[in-house]
C-alpha cells in the first residue's frame, strides 16, 4: 500500500508550487505515494463551522477514498490536515456518529485511515537522520525561522504536539537538512489568517509583526507549511511595506521547498519562481557563503598539517646531522657529580670499614 496524498484545494491551484515541492521531496526520499482517487473539498474553515455533520462527512468521504490507496493520509495544508484529523478521531471513536455519517455518504466509511501533517509524518515515518542523509547542497549560510502559524500546533489534543506554543518537528527537519535555524517566540503568532479580507489593516499589523521578529532573530527568510500563512506574508508583503511603511524583502520559503535545495533540487524543481518575494538571489547567496565558508576551513586545516609535516621534517633532519655516535653519546647516562654530602657519607664510610678492620685484627 502507497501513502494516500491529499492536495486539496490550495495545493491544486493557488500554492501548486507547496504541492511540487512536496511530492519532489517524497520521491528523493523513496516515499511511494498516490493521489487519493477522486478527491474533493475537505470543507476547510465554513463547513463546520455552517453544519457539523455535512463538515465531517465531507472529510469522511475522503478518508474513504484514501483507503483504497493506503492506511496513511499525508494532507500538506494545515487547514486540510485538522478537518480530516478532526473527522478521523471523531469517526472512530463514537460508533453512533460514524453511522450518522454514513447515512450521508453515498458509499460508508468504515476504515481506519491515520491522519498526518507533512512535518508529523517526515518525522514519524522518515526521521532526521534519512533526511541529514540526502542532503547534498550545504545550506548552512541560509538563515531561518520555522513559522508553524495557528494551525500546526494547535489545539493540542487533536495535533499531538508537547508543546503547542513551541512545536519543533519543523525546526528539526530543516536543522536536519542543515539550515541555520534561528529561535524565536513567534512561531505560533497568527498573521492574521483570512481576516485581511473584511479588515485588511489588521491582517497587515499581524504579518509585520512576523516578519518583523523573524529579522529581528537573524532570520533572512521564513519558513511555512501553510498557503493561506504564504499569501498573508508572501503575496501581500508589499501591501505590509505600504501599510506600515516598511520595506521588507524577505523570501517565504515553503518546508519542502528547503527541503528540495538541499538534496539537490534545482530551483525549478521546487518551483521557486512561482514565488512573489525572489528567494534565489538570498538561495544562491546562501550556497555561495556555504562554500566559501568551507573552502576557508580547508585551506586552514592545509595550513596546519602543513605546519605539522615541516616541524616533523625539522627533527627528523636535526637528529640525522649528529649522525649515529654522537646519538649514542646522547642517549648515554652522564656521569654522576660527587656532592659533598656523598663525598662525606664515603669518607665516612671508608673509616668505619677501617676501624671495623683495626679491631678485627689480634
Amino acid at each position: 500500500m502507497s501513502l494516500a496524498y491529499y492536495p486539496g484545494c490550495s495545493l491544486h491551484r493557488s500554492s501548486a508550487e507547496f504541492d511540487v515541492a512536496t511530492r519532489r521531496v517524497l520521491d528523493v526520499l523513496g516515499v511511494a505515494h498516490k493521489i487519493v482517487p477522486d478527491w474533493t473539498c475537505c470543507g476547510s474553515s465554513p463547513a463546520h463551522m455552517m453544519d457539523h455533520l455535512l463538515a465531517q462527512a465531507l472529510a469522511a468521504r475522503n478518508l474513504r477514498q484514501a483507503a483504497e490507496v493506503g492506511e496513511e493520509l499525508l494532507a500538506p495544508c494545515p487547514s486540510c490536515y485538522q478537518r480530516e484529523k478532526n473527522a478521523q478521531i471523531e469517526i472512530h471513536k463514537d460508533d453512533a456518529f460514524r453511522a450518522e455519517v454514513n447515512e450521508v455518504l453515498d458509499k460508508p466509511y468504515n476504515g481506519k485511515v491515520m491522519v498526518y501533517s507533512l512535518p508529523e509524518y517526515l518525522m514519524k515515518f522518515v526521521g532526521e537522520e534519512k533526511i541529514a542523509a540526502a542532503v547534498k547542497v550545504d545550506l548552512s549560510q541560509l538563515r531561518v525561522v520555522p513559522y508553524y502559524g495557528c494551525l500546526l500546533g494547535r489545539p493540542s489534543d487533536l495535533i499531538g504536539e508537547c508543546d503547542n506554543e513551541q512545536p519543533m518537528k519543523m525546526d528539526l527537519l530543516l536543522q536536519a537538512a542543515g539550515a541555520d535555524v534561528k529561535w524565536w517566540n513567534y512561531k505560533t503568532e497568527c498573521c492574521g489568517a483570512s481576516i485581511g479580507m473584511p479588515k485588511a489593516e489588521i491582517q497587515r499589523r499581524l504579518s509585520g509583526k512576523v516578519i518583523h521578529q523573524a529579522l529581528a532573530a537573524g532570520a533572512d527568510a521564513i519558513v511555512v507549511c501553510c498557503p493561506l500563512c504564504h499569501v498573508n506574508l508572501d503575496l501581500k508583503q508589499a501591501q505590509i511595506n505600504s501599510f506600515l511603511g516598511t520595506d521588507y524583502k524577505v523570501p517565504i520559503l515553503y518546508l519542502p521547498q528547503v527541503l528540495g535545495l538541499a538534496f539537490g533540487l534545482s530551483a525549478d524543481d521546487v518551483q521557486l519562481k512561482k514565488n512573489i518575494v525572489d528567494p534565489e538571489p538570498l538561495v544562491k547567496k546562501a550556497i555561495a557563503e556555504a562554500a566559501a565558508v568551507k573552502a576557508e576551513e580547508e585551506r586552514k586545516a592545509a595550513e596546519r598539517a602543513a605546519r605539522r609535516s615541516s616541524q616533523s621534517d625539522a627533527s627528523l633532519t636535526g637528529r640525522d646531522r649528529r649522525g649515529p655516535a654522537e646519538d649514542a653519546s646522547a642517549g648515554a647516562a652522564a656521569p654522576e657529580v660527587a656532592t659533598p654530602e656523598a663525598a662525606g657519607a664515603t669518607a665516612g664510610t671508608a673509616g668505619a670499614t677501617q676501624g671495623a678492620d683495626a679491631e678485627a685484627k689480634p
